[in-house]
């Protein structure tokens, strides 16, 4: 199998991907449309738009795997999702599409629809959950919470996000409700459930309580010589025995101690450890797509191929429409 492919021939290989996954889904033909104006993949009944790259960008086959994996998540999309079924609230409709999104991908595996599904469609979160750790600086932040539902509900998903104290059990039981659904209405109902759930939480943060309050008045004397003691015991203490039983009853498989790119550990400044708090009236969630740049230096703003031209210095053409450049 070949490592890596130029843009000319990256095309076409994901555009034959998509007409044989279509045959094995037992869908009609999708169109592929190649835009240089998107940084993500979506679909309509007809046309799935990808992140074009040049013709003469080198690619790899990570990257192949990559848009094949969109590719298989848009068309499940096309094969199970009701489209139009949604809820006048942005919170909760982000919520529906973590939800959706985890249903039709554990849906699709465990009918086995392809015979390297379950490989593909991990790769796909387990990418996005790497680029996660490493731009996400709070997960307990409310916003978070639905982009962190959608890691928590895909068993295939390998990679985890940290998880603030109290979403677990809203998380593992939205999560069994989920792989019971039949609908993009019954994943809509779990959403509206989970939205529920996260009303209760608390408002804020409770205050940290000091193990160990300084007593009225005892500012001066044997206190403060005794808390220096302390201090130079632990100190002393760190120094000899840092390495000796750091971690231990840390779960297995959790979300790793970087989040790559030298992003802090999750459990220090990630968020993990505080108490979940409720999402206010007006909480924007963060988005749950996987986003699908073309790889860097290999965007195209116009292409050289038969399906692409360039038709006078304001327009790019393509198959089906003209955009504007700079539009």
């Amino acid at each position: 199998m070949k490592t890596k492919y130029f843009g000319y021939e990256f095309r076409p290989a994901v555009t034959l991907f998509a007409h044989k996954t279509c045959e094995s889904l037992g869908l009609d033909p999708v169109e592929i449309e190649w835009s240089e104006y998107t940084q993500t993949a979506c679909i309509n009944q007809h046309t799935m738009v990808l992140a074009n790259v040049r013709d003469d960008a080198v690619l790899t086959l990570g990257d192949l795997q990559r848009y094949t994996g969109f590719v298989v998540h848009e068309l499940l999309h096309r094969k199970y999702t009701t489209f139009g079924v949604n809820h006048r609230d942005q919170y909760v409709r982000t919520l529906h599409n973590a939800i959706e999104d985890a249903w039709i991908e554990h849906k699709a595996i465990q009918s086995n629809l392809t015979g390297n599904i379950g490989e593909l469609l991990g790769a796909l979160i387990d990418n996005m959950t790497t680029e996660g750790l490493a731009q996400v600086s709070d997960w307990s932040n409310p916003q978070q919470y639905p982009y962190v539902l959608a890691v928590y509900a895909r068993p295939h998903a390998k990679i985890k996000v940290p998880m603030a104290e109290g979403l677990a059990p809203i998380f593992e039981e939205a999560t069994r409700r989920t792989h019971l659904c039949k609908s993009s209405k019954d994943t809509l109902a779990v959403a509206v459930w989970v939205y529920a759930q996260l009303s209760n939480l608390p408002t804020e943060q409770p205050q940290p309580v000091n193990p160990n309050p300084r007593p009225e008045g005892d500012e001066q004397g044997e206190g403060d010589e005794s808390m220096q003691g302390d201090e130079q015991g632990n100190e002393q203490g760190n120094e000899q025995g840092d390495d000796q039983g750091q971690g231990e009853g840390e779960g297995e498989g959790d979300a790793p101690t970087t989040g790559g790119n030298g992003s802090p550990s999750p459990d220090q400044d990630q968020g993990q450890g505080k108490v979940a708090t409720a999402p206010q009236r007006g909480t924007e969630a963060m988005e749950v797509e996987p986003t699908n740049k073309a790889p860097e230096n290999a965007n195209s703003h116009g292409s050289f191929s038969q399906a692409s031209a360039m038709q006078k210095n304001a327009y790019h053409v393509t198959t089906r429409k003209r955009f504007k450049l700079g539009a």
